[in-house]
């Protein structure tokens, strides 16, 4: 088993080398088998967190979620166990989506890199998204928002789980940046902040969590 020590160091790796979106995926495609248990040594804990956030501002069971950026799937692992049985799930990793897969706990796994390009995916699909930890270095950047807010219903809950340390230091995402992008389709009415809090994510004090929660308009 990967030690607490070596799973951080993985996520180091990928976090300040791994860069292109083509080498992204592969990390993400070698990474996939062991993910889960490596995630788990690490100490992480904001599968469990992020769930619980959702389920509280999200209680229907019933409620069709799209999980983006899912990877192996532990988001929705832990939404199964509070009962929802209605999840999606999203990752530019197939490999990682063929664990997931084999957990039997979402419905339909779309395989795509996202960017600013349109979704296969119907307007107004989802009543929640919930995105966890696809915002950082080399993934993720707010010209997905457009997209979160078209294909959540309105009146559905966006919750987007990330380091507080991307938020402060990736340049894409520092100097205000990406929470003006966010502030910005709020002035625009795209999306109403519920709330905007942090929680521990364990390992070390790198791991504070910024927690956006969104609800659309």
């Amino acid at each position: 088993m990967m030690t607490s020590q070596e799973a951080k160091e993985k996520l180091h790796h990928v976090t300040s080398v791994v860069t292109e979106p083509e080498d992204n995926v592969k990390f993400y495609d070698e990474w996939a088998e062991t993910f889960d248990e490596n995630q788990i040594s690490s100490g992480y804990n904001g599968p469990v967190k992020s769930a619980s956030i959702l389920s509280s501002c999200l209680p229907n069971t019933d409620a069709r979620i799209l999980d983006f950026a899912c990877g192996t799937g532990r988001v929705a692992g832990e939404l199964f166990k509070l009962g929802y049985r209605n999840i999606d799930g999203l990752d530019a990793s197939q490999k990682s989506l063929d664990v997931a897969a084999r957990k039997d706990i979402m419905n339909e796994l779309i395989c795509v890199w996202v960017d600013d390009k349109t979704l296969k995916i119907a307007s107004d699909s989802y009543d929640g998204l919930v995105c966890v930890g696809g915002f950082m270095p080399g993934q993720l950047h707010s010209d997905c928002f457009d997209e979160w807010i078209r294909i959540v219903k309105p009146g559905g809950i966006i919750v987007n789980v990330l380091r507080q340390q991307w938020i402060d230091e990736y340049p894409p995402y520092a100097n205000n940046q990406l929470e003006d992008d966010v502030k910005k389709l709020e002035r625009l009415m795209k999306w109403e902040l519920i709330k905007r809090d942090e929680f521990e994510g364990g390992g070390d004090k790198t791991w504070t969590m910024a927690v956006f929660i969104h609800k659309v308009l």
